[in-house]
């Protein structure tokens, strides 16, 4: 192995502010403490929390810091102890959450450090590090809506509000995966619609803020379950999309809307229609069904748009989240090896 360089690329953000905060530096090879593995990085996804994090909106974090929530990459070394690694040195390997890009130095970057019980193996496959960089958190979020906050079982259906963002498209095909036999997604943009029956929707439904009366007057009418990816604008109205003892799961914020006025559980929530939230966790990193998942993706049950950039294009990455985000899952390629 090539001995380890002193210094390293990193993507810095001093301080939140607009996307000319972001910007690429020297900055030493961290060195991992007990309890952690030094990862060289091979590639990254992009996310929306990423975005957040650099505008202000995440109050536990402290800058300047490195953000990035995800990453996949090769183990260089482990810090402290001596006993035996649960993984070799050189291992490709997958991580994501755990304090990452928050609570410590994130993955924007060409090494990081993480603890060492939150990284998975990558199985062997014949992937692309692009498409392997696409996947953890992703995978990830999208698994965790559905099997931990819906609980969907097979023969279900499923309302995916925001169907065209990476996740939305992932819960389209994963849904289906996962036995569901009605599954639909909404779109603002009429012209998307093949796109998400391409990823496997049944049924389209052009979003201007209110779909609950096409859903109630349509032939099925309304859905076990509603997977809220866009947020507290249209979170009253995928509740009434909802058939009784269905569940509405809300995990995302595309909109930018954090919080809903003058909510009123007693009127707003439809009568035995239950409301969860789901925000993601190491635990579903470690629960979900890796192997199958890239499986999935290998044979192309799942496929997800992948556009690719290098680390020196950040602030180009962040404009383009800050646009609409592009109808792909963006990714951050450090190395190919």
């Amino acid at each position: 192995m090539a001995p380890l360089p002193k210094t390293m690329r990193a993507v810095v953000c001093a301080e939140p502010g607009s996307v000319d905060v972001l910007k690429l530096q020297d900055i030493p090879v961290p060195t991992p403490a007990n309890g952690q593995v030094l990862i060289r990085i091979l590639g990254f996804g992009i996310n929306r929390a990423e975005m957040y994090t650099r505008q202000g909106h995440s109050p536990t974090v402290k800058f300047p810091r490195i953000v990035g929530i995800e990453c996949i990459g090769r183990i260089v070394a482990y810090g402290g102890s001596a006993e035996t690694p649960p993984h070799p040195v050189g291992s490709r390997v997958a991580t994501c959450m755990g304090g990452l890009g928050r609570e410590i130095p994130g993955s924007y970057a060409e090494y990081t450090c993480v603890d060492a019980g939150n990284i998975r193996p990558i199985p062997p496959t014949s992937l692309p590090v692009s498409v392997l960089a696409s996947l953890p958190e992703m995978m990830q979020t999208t698994w965790g809506s559905l099997v931990s906050g819906l609980d969907l079982q097979p023969g279900e259906s499923l309302l995916v509000r925001g169907a065209t963002s990476s996740i939305g498209l992932c819960a389209l095909q994963l849904a289906r995966t996962l036995g569901a036999t009605r599954i639909a997604g909404t779109t603002r943009n009429a012209a998307r619609e093949q796109m998400l029956r391409d990823s496997g929707a049944d049924e389209v439904f052009v979003d201007l803020g209110e779909i609950a009366d096409q859903v109630a007057q349509g032939p099925k009418g309304g859905f076990d379950k509603v997977l809220e990816l866009n947020g507290a604008t249209t979170l009253r109205d995928s509740l009434k999309c909802t058939v009784p003892k269905g569940t509405v799961c809300m995990t995302g914020i595309q909109s930018g809307s954090w919080e809903l006025d003058q909510f009123y559980p007693i009127s707003d929530l439809p009568n035995r229609v239950r409301l969860c939230a789901y925000g993601g966790g190491p635990e579903d990193f470690h629960e979900m069904p890796f192997e199958q998942i890239f499986k999935d993706v290998e044979e192309g049950k799942v496929k997800i748009p992948v556009k690719q950039f290098q680390l020196d294009e950040i602030q180009e990455v962040h404009r383009i989240l800050e646009s609409g985000g592009g109808g792909a899952k963006m990714v951050v390629v450090v190395s190919d090896d």
